[in-house]
């Protein structure tokens, strides 16, 4: 009996220890090391997802570079970029990357900026010349003129010019100015004219275009004109005539003109020519009437001009008389004289 029980309970023991089949023991042992590679792989993957390549590009100067950085900021941190105050990135800081994100810092460059007669100076980012007047809210007409021009790209300090054109049409009266018919008349002596009909300008309408910069005329065209009043032609008789009769004598001239004639007398002093006055000296203004030019002068007879005078200019001639009586006798009067030969 008692051989039996222990029998029994050792029996019961060493069926509870005995080990599990082999086909138990296998399939844990595959799930645990699928587990622990995916784990690895999962890890190596992480890593390699964090290490990116970007594009960096700084004031034109382009870079490729690999990081592991997750946003603008970080990198620009990273490479040790500094922002001047008006500097931009684009995109800004807090943007993520990727790969092949591509990320540019755009540097401010000194700007003067001349519209409408005003000049202003600042810093600015911007690309082009466009970009800037868009930022600086200018707008343009069709036919302004931009310089440098608007798609022109901004590498350093830059004045940018904005010329205002304004094309506008005038309309204006204008004066035809009248012709002079010239009649030879061979009874005149040459050198004297005589007006027989007045002229009158005439009127026309003129329209213009014209162009202004910045409020000044740079251009104008006359576009159409239209007669308003016809001009009237003057008609001149001119004399062709070379000899005149006086006192008997036949006098062969080169030309004739009239002027205004006063007398003096003598002043102690010898005449511009340096010779000693006398009858028959005239002073002259030397630009209309040579000194050394031999004349006649109604009412005085032969004369030759060798005399100047403070009083004498243009077609004006002083007499030589003898006394001062004789000279306050002469006045002042018009007369022809005739340039001889």
């Amino acid at each position: 009996m008692i051989r039996s029980f222990f029998e029994k309970v050792a029996g019961t023991t060493n069926r509870e220890k005995t080990p599990p089949p082999e086909t138990t023991i296998r399939p844990a042992l595959i799930v645990a090391g699928l587990a622990v590679v995916i784990l690895a792989a999962g890890m190596a993957a992480g890593l390699a997802w964090t290490r990116k390549t970007v594009t960096l590009v700084d004031d034109g100067k382009e870079m490729t570079i690999k990081t592991r950085s997750g946003s603008v900021g970080e990198l620009l941190t990273e490479r040790k970029v500094q922002l001047g105050s008006y500097d931009r990135v684009v995109p800004d800081s807090s943007a993520g990357l990727k790969d092949g994100s591509r990320v540019e810092v755009k540097r401010a460059h000194r700007i003067i900026l001349v519209v409408d007669r005003e000049t202003s100076e600042f810093y600015s980012p911007a690309d082009t010349v466009g970009e800037v007047l868009e930022e600086k809210k200018v707008a343009l007409n069709a036919s302004d003129i931009v310089k440098p021009a608007v798609v022109e790209r901004i590498t350093g300090d830059t004045e940018i010019r904005v010329v205002r054109v304004v094309d506008e049409t005038e309309t204006v009266k204008a004066p035809i100015p009248y012709e002079v018919r010239r009649i030879p008349n061979p009874e005149m002596a040459r050198g004297i004219s005589r007006t027989l009909t007045g002229g009158r300008n005439g009127e026309e309408l003129q329209t213009w275009s014209v162009t202004y910069h910045d409020g000044q005329v740079v251009s104008r065209r006359l576009i159409d004109r239209k007669i308003v009043a016809p001009p009237t032609e003057a008609v001149v008789h001119v004399g062709t005539g070379q000899t005149v009769s006086r006192g008997g004598e036949t006098i062969r001239f080169r030309e004739a003109m009239e002027v205004i004639a006063t007398a003096y007398t003598h002043t102690g002093y010898n005449t511009a020519t340096g010779v000693r006055p006398e009858y028959g000296v005239v002073a002259v203004d030397p630009a209309v009437i040579p000194l050394g030019t031999r004349m006649y002068v109604e009412g005085y007879g032969h004369a030759k001009a060798l005399d100047t005078g403070g009083a004498i200019k243009g077609k004006r001639i002083d007499v030589f008389l003898e006394s001062a009586a004789e000279a306050n006798r002469w006045g002042v009067r018009k007369v022809k004289i005739y340039i001889l030969e």
